[in-house]
């Protein structure tokens, strides 16, 4: 059977699910980020309803367990008992069949973990807009140590409590450094993932004046990417290389010191200043620019 999952709720037929304590949607639900909660008990009950499955999607499991646990984990057709615990990942591939069983003993012992969960085709266009050509050979990974990937997954977390119009260049980096990371290590690609080394002065320079020049826009690093002749997928690494600052900051940066201005050499209401640098709502630009600034907007106008 196939199993979706990229679903906030398993089929019927299953019994005792795990408590799912969040759901992010990313990238318009391409990527999604799901966390669950439950009792040992209630898991073993889970994972014996379910049979031997095919994922609709690529799948990494993160394990946040405190103490270690016992595995059962059945993957592509191999068997292997496992004793995971925090930091560990078991990346499951798109179509691999799968079966796991818990061997752990403590019923009501909670555990908890989260699914970073990637459409196929996500990945196979990221790969392809670096020049990585199909077929892409994903490579079943029982438990194993990234906490790389754990780090990832704990910012994505906290992206959506950020109340900033560049947040999303943020998720994005993250989403490209995570796609980066599967590509490199649990892939067999055809093509190396190389690119430039470096930005060149005029890819520097087009990508500053075009995030000057949309500054009151809502910014995305697919679009300042393009103005600067590159991939996602590479410009957000070669940008902090060269200015070391990531997209997000610069823009939010770059955002703080118009409105310096505006607020210094004009008697603009702080709304419509708030406005012209990409904020809709005033109490999130109030809030940033008092935690870059050291004071808020109104205080830094009447020092000037």
């Amino acid at each position: 059977m196939t199993f979706d999952y990229g679903s906030e709720t398993p089929p019927r037929e299953f019994v005792s699910p795990p408590s799912l304590l969040s759901y992010i949607r990313l990238r318009n639900g391409q990527v999604k980020l799901l966390t669950f909660r439950a009792k040992v008990f209630n898991v073993r009950q889970f994972l014996q309803a379910m049979p031997l499955h095919r994922p609709k999607q690529h799948m990494i499991c993160l394990h946040h367990f405190e103490q270690p646990l016992k595995f059962e984990r059945n993957l592509d057709g191999r068997r292997r008992r496992e004793i995971t615990a925090k930091g560990d990942i078991a990346f499951q591939p798109a179509d691999a069949p799968a079966m796991l069983h818990l061997t752990a003993d403590e019923p009501d012992r909670f555990m908890s973990f989260s699914f970073l969960v990637f459409e196929a085709e996500y990945l196979a266009d990221l790969a392809l807009s670096n020049g990585i050509g199909r077929p892409l050979d994903f490579i079943p990974t029982f438990a194993t140590p990234d906490p790389f990937l754990h780090e990832i997954a704990a910012a994505l977390m906290s992206a959506r409590r950020i109340n900033d119009p560049a947040a999303n260049l943020f998720t994005e980096s993250l989403l490209s450094t995570a796609g980066a990371r599967i590509l490199h290590n649990y892939a067999q690609v055809r093509y190396p993932l190389s690119g430039p080394r470096r930005l060149t002065d005029d890819q520097l320079r087009t990508a500053i004046e075009y995030i000057q020049d949309h500054i009151r826009d809502p910014l995305d690093l697919g679009s300042i990417s393009r103005a600067a002749g590159l991939s996602v997928f590479h410009f957000a690494r070669l940008f902090k290389a060269a200015i070391g600052d990531t997209p997000f900051h610069f823009v939010t940066r770059t955002r703080m010191e118009r409105a310096k201005q505006l607020l210094r050499k004009t008697r603009l209401p702080i709304s419509e200043i708030a406005e012209r640098v990409g904020y809709q709502n005033l109490s999130h630009f109030s809030a940033r620019f008092r935690t870059l600034s050291g004071c808020g907007p109104d205080a830094y106008r009447k020092s000037g």
